[in-house]
C-alpha cells in the first residue's frame, strides 16, 4: 500500500471530551507533568480518534494536562482508516482490533498499560503552546 502524505492540523480540544483507552504509569506521568510545567509550553500534540474522541497515543500527556489544570490540549484528529496510521500491539506486530480500542474508551474499562502502539508513517506537526493558553 502506498502511504499518502497528508497535512495534519493541530486543534485545541477540551481535556474533558477526550476518552482514554489504556491505563498509564502514574509515576512516569507525574514526572512528565513536572517537565512540561518547567518548560511552560506544550510541544507534542496527542493523537485522538476523530469520531469518539478516544485517545490513540498520548495517555500520559492527557493525564499531565489534567494534573496541570489545563482545560485544553493540542490534538491531531485521525481516523483509524488513515492510510498513514499503523496500529499494532506493543508486545508483537500483530494488528489490533480497532473496535476493542474504541470500546475501551467508550466504556471506561481501560486496557493494560502499553497494550496498543499507534504510529504515523509521516511526521506529526509540532507545536509550542504556552500552558496559560491551555488553561
Amino acid at each position: 500500500m502506498t502511504k499518502i502524505l497528508t497535512n495534519y492540523s493541530i486543534l485545541k480540544l477540551p481535556v474533558s471530551q477526550l476518552r482514554p483507552s489504556e491505563k498509564i504509569n502514574v509515576e512516569a506521568a507525574r514526572m512528565l507533568a513536572k517537565t512540561i510545567a518547567e518548560k511552560g509550553k506544550w510541544i507534542q500534540p496527542i493523537l485522538v480518534e476523530n469520531r469518539h474522541r478516544v485517545i490513540m497515543d498520548g495517555h500520559h500527556r492527557h493525564f499531565c494536562a489534567t494534573l496541570l489544570g489545563l482545560s485544553f490540549i493540542p490534538c491531531v484528529l485521525l481516523s483509524y482508516g488513515d492510510p498513514n496510521l499503523d496500529v499494532t500491539y506493543w508486545s508483537d506486530s500483530a494488528p489490533v482490533a480497532v473496535d476493542q480500542i474504541i470500546q475501551a474508551g467508550l466504556s471506561g474499562e481501560l486496557m493494560k498499560l502499553k497494550t496498543t502502539r499507534h504510529r504515523l508513517q509521516v511526521p506529526l506537526p509540532t507545536c509550542s503552546v504556552d500552558l496559560d493558553d491551555l488553561r
